[in-house]
């Protein structure tokens, strides 16, 4: 097949290989066994056994990616399929057996292991003249990398509290890194982002309500870790550090800022951070009298915004830009403080 990943033309045939691959493999890996049965959790709220098929999916639809466009993995590419593997195989084993955090943690650890050896890491230190060893610095680098990844990875599988939302938040971001990577000259991950944001619209349509299956722990971390692979190796060289380097924070922003809110809660209230329970900002939003969709819809047009903020500090001098980010760091900690303090939004977390 002619090499195509640097036109219009490959990258719609990116996006259309992500829908229809999914569309297809979502009717063959609903009967593989994986449901999710009512009252298995705290905050599990359906009322009928579902599919667990997301990750499954989300494998099968890969497949034909790598074969159509094998130029697409090699080196860092390799190493983020490779790692991303591991990501599914453990959340998918996760969803059939149910797993101890410990274990769960330590495939998102070997999975960022696996980045790192592929060169897929943060180098803000490393491009920052900061007068450190080179030692301190890939150290640094390095522990910057594990926690992103293990960071996104945990943050979008805890914000998956209701239908849609994981996989509208995913089709947002990779739809922004779609056109980031465009104009950053980074065709190879343009077709990456591309194909995850077909995937994630296929996923969308069979997620949002009424849900005819579910993306369990297998779809929401393979997509988050995906996406936080995707923030590592975008690279705005025509853009100025210093206006760039939170980008994939704000894009990113709502599954951050309900991942810090509900840590903050549990822990404030002595109850372990990652038990399943309903006080995420989902949660709380209901409790505050949205119905389902309104809070689904509140929480995509919240990522929207920061997509939007996060475009338009790329094109700001940095002082301007930072003020920005800052401006957002703060409103998020002000809507923490609503959120977890407000009688309206207290949804009290149950442990299970």
């Amino acid at each position: 097949m002619p090499d195509l990943t640097s036109n219009f033309f490959a990258l719609f045939f990116a996006l259309l290989t992500g829908i229809i691959t999914s569309f297809i493999a979502t009717p063959l890996c609903r009967p593989l066994g994986l449901i999710d049965h009512p009252g298995a959790a705290p905050h599990k709220l359906h009322t009928r056994p579902t599919p667990l098929a997301g990750g499954l999916v989300i494998a099968m639809s890969l497949i034909p990616t790598i074969l159509l466009f094998p130029n697409m993995f090699q080196g860092k590419m390799l190493g983020a399929m490779v790692s991303a593997v591991v990501i599914l195989f453990f959340g998918i084993w996760d969803d059939r057996s149910g797993l101890s955090a410990g274990i769960k943690f330590a495939g998102q650890f070997l999975a960022a292991g696996i980045a790192i050896f592929f060169g897929i890491q943060i180098e803000i230190l490393s491009e920052a003249n900061i007068p450190l060893s080179s030692g301190v610095t890939q150290l640094i680098n390095g522990a910057l990398t594990v926690f992103w990844l293990v960071g996104i990875t945990n943050a979008f599988n805890l914000i998956d509290s209701m239908d849609g939302i994981v996989a509208g938040l995913s089709t947002l971001a990779s739809a922004v890194f779609v056109f980031l990577t465009a104009i950053s000259g980074q065709p190879e991950l343009t077709i990456w982002a591309a194909v995850i944001a077909g995937i994630s619209m296929a996923l969308y349509f069979w997620n949002s309500p009424p849900a005819r299956y579910f993306l369990g722990d297998s779809g929401a971390q393979t997509l988050g870790f995906l996406l936080a692979v995707i923030a590592l190796l975008y690279n705005p060289v025509n853009k100025d550090q210093a206006s760039s380097w939170f980008t994939p924070i704000l894009i990113l922003g709502v599954p951050i800022f309900d991942t810090s809110l509900v840590v903050f809660s549990r822990i404030r209230r002595k109850i372990p951070p990652f038990e399943g329970n309903r006080d995420h900002t989902y949660h709380r939003l209901i409790r505050a009298g949205l119905n389902s969709s309104r809070a689904v819809s509140l929480l995509h047009i919240l990522a929207l915004a920061f997509d939007s903020l996060a475009l338009f500090a790329l094109s700001q001098k940095p002082i301007i830009a930072n003020l920005i980010f800052i401006g957002c760091l703060f409103f998020g900690i002000l809507s923490i403080y609503m959120f977890d303090f407000s009688a309206k939004f207290i949804s009290q977390p149950e442990s299970s």
